[in-house]
């Protein structure tokens, strides 16, 4: 990319890279997959809290967010397992946004989101099992302090070496244990930048993960917050637009249809979010700050036949789905922002230029060509040689 400075100003191409309509269908439907999956394993959660479907629909309608009520450990397991599906989703969307990002970055605009799917497939593996890898390492280490608590317990000798041993090597350990807690919330960010930008294998993720997080902790978390200015920023002046839209849609529709348009409408306003700060964090530029636009509540009582019914369903999902893009936008913005993050970064603690080195693709390619290039030589040289 022509103009790069391999310094912060770079961060600020994020949100022209994020608006293209093939990132955010890419980080959209990977939205939806995950949030679907967290969907049907919440209601399943609250089935087994005793909790009949339909009164989790009226409780809380197509967004169990907030004011978990289930009532032994078994939901809380099956509400996690709904948690890890959506961070899963996430972590393999934002690697094909993060690379799709990185091959517009080395100047090929067309790279297409069925590539991006193909490179996924050979790499998913690495983006699970890097995050995974350090947090077994923590694991590990806490149940090296569980041992050491059991030894505690021997008399005398228990109570006097773990004080013999506090300062080093049990501190010590701890103090990196924690460091790996730290290294790991952060990693779930960096890796799939790391995997999309440097197809490597988990130990060279991690590797990178540590490194980064170790020789360029200011770099990182100074683009870090501001990717998340960005973010927030980015997909409020889009929802505003998108708000914009919506209503002048409505007044165009409403002159011929009035009552039974703003009917369906209030229908379909029916299935958001029913939390006020959920849509205010949204509506707002900032949370504490009452800068934005207001979605309208609902009417209560708004009679439609069976017909008006379902269009007020189609129109519902619509608007969630529209709510699900603008927010894609923010995470587009941010898994785009941290793939430009991850290049200025490895320029600067490894003095290589990404942005030059052949990917596998293009490697694969260039010996394609070589072997095309040397059959048509060795075909004309026969052909030669036959006059």
């Amino acid at each position: 990319m022509p103009n790069f400075y391999f310094d912060y100003r770079d961060i600020f191409r994020a949100p022209r890279l994020a608006l293209s309509g093939k990132k955010l269908f890419i980080q959209t439907f990977g939205f939806v997959i995950g949030y679907v999956g967290y969907l049907i394993l919440t209601y399943i959660a609250y089935s087994f809290s005793g909790f009949p479907i339909s009164e989790t629909w009226d409780t809380y309608g197509l967004f169990p967010l907030y004011d978990f009520v289930f009532n032994t450990w078994i939901p809380w397991v099956i509400w996690g397992a709904g948690v890890l599906f959506m961070l899963v989703s996430w972590l393999l969307t934002n690697t094909c946004v993060a690379k799709v990002t990185y091959e517009q970055l080395k100047g090929d605009e067309f790279y297409s989101a069925k590539e991006a799917v193909r490179f996924l497939k050979k790499n998913w593996k690495t983006v699970l099992l890097s995050p995974l890898s350090i947090l077994l390492m923590f694991l590990f280490l806490l149940v090296c302090g569980l041992l050491i608590g059991l030894l505690g317990k021997i008399p005398v000798l228990g109570e006097i070496g773990f004080a013999l041993f506090f300062g080093l090597p049990i501190f010590v350990v701890a103090l990196f244990a924690v460091y790996i807690v730290f290294v790991l919330l952060n990693s779930i960010i960096l890796a799939p930048a790391i995997v999309g930008t440097l197809p490597e294998d988990s130990f060279e993720t991690i590797v990178q993960s540590f490194s980064t997080i170790w020789n360029q902790p200011w770099r990182f978390f100074l683009y870090t917050g501001i990717l998340g200015v960005l973010a927030k920023t980015g997909s409020f002046i889009f929802g505003y637009f998108c708000f914009r839209a919506i209503q002048l849609t409505i007044w165009v529709c409403g002159v011929f249809m009035s009552d039974k348009l703003y009917n369906l409408i209030e229908g379909g306003l029916g299935y958001l979010p029913y939390n006020p700060s959920v849509t205010d964090y949204m509506t707002n530029l900032f949370a504490g700050i009452s800068f934005g636009f207001q979605i309208p509540s609902p009417s209560e009582g708004v009679a439609l036949n069976w017909s008006g019914e379902i269009a007020a369903f189609i129109l519902g999902i619509t608007f969630v789905l529209i709510g699900f893009v603008i927010f894609s936008y923010a995470l587009a913005i941010i898994s785009a922002g941290q793939a430009l993050s991850f290049v200025i970064i490895y320029k600067k603690k490894e003095g290589e230029n990404l942005l030059q080195r052949k990917t596998e693709e293009e490697d694969a390619e260039f010996m394609t060509e070589t072997k095309k290039g040397k059959k048509l030589k060795l075909q004309a040289e026969l052909a030669g040689g036959s006059e």
